[in-house]
């Protein structure tokens, strides 16, 4: 053996060198995270008022939407979105999507085909408050 110093291999990594990619790899996962988190819990996007029979991308708020937002949803034409902002007005502001049945004119079965569309959203099968 001659007194030289060992040859590095050159898969192996230098302490320095891992920490630097141990801190990438972390600053990665941290920003995957980030996005997964600001994506699944964003807050609500501003309403956007729609003009016809258009897909919508957003869930609908029951307590701001006008009445060609209503429209859009599924078993909402004009008649009931009317009669969903004259309960609004006359209830106040909605707890729970369930607090749709209550609305003349709309049954659970309106109601169930929401479920995911609107917020506050429809859950189960529990009867909904109306607060005065």
């Amino acid at each position: 053996m001659s007194a030289e110093s060992p040859s590095k291999a050159p898969w192996r990594l230098l302490a320095r060198e891992q920490l630097v990619l141990y801190a990438l790899c972390t600053l990665m996962l941290l920003v995957a995270a980030g996005r997964y988190a600001w994506r699944r819990w964003a807050p609500a996007r501003d309403t956007q008022t729609h003009a016809g029979h258009e897909h919508i991308s957003y869930r609908v708020d029951l307590n701001e939407a006008t009445a060609e937002e209503l429209d859009l949803l599924p078993g909402i034409g004009p008649k009931k979105a009317a009669r969903i902002l004259q309960f609004r007005g006359e209830h106040g502001p909605f707890k729970t999507g369930e607090c749709l049945a209550l609305v003349p004119g709309l049954n659970r079965a309106v109601v169930a085909r929401l479920k995911g569309l609107v917020t506050p959203d429809v859950e189960g099968e529990e009867e909904g408050k109306v607060r005065k």
